[in-house]
């Protein structure tokens, strides 16, 4: 498996990032093009994932970094709205 390469700034578009204030593989967040979603993590369930992503961040989400890695057996694939 290949070392993420984790980056700081907003991603390149709108879903679901492995993005952590720590580096946690864990750590998943919605970037909704502005803000960042509180975080949840592979066992959490999807009424509470559903919740998470309405949630901002503490503190504007400053200094979290985010990971293009993205599993290959993820519940939803990864779209870039923007190529749609």
């Amino acid at each position: 498996m290949s070392k993420r390469v984790w980056k700081s700034g907003p991603p390149p578009h709108v879903g679901w990032w492995n993005a952590s204030y720590f580096e946690s593989k864990n750590s998943w967040r919605w970037w909704n093009g502005k803000k960042w979603s509180i975080d949840v993590f592979p066992w959490d369930c999807l009424v509470d994932v559903a919740k998470a992503a309405a949630n901002k961040a503490r503190h504007g989400g400053i200094g979290i970094e985010w990971t293009t890695y993205y599993p290959k057996n993820a519940r939803v694939p990864r779209i870039n709205p923007n190529k749609q």
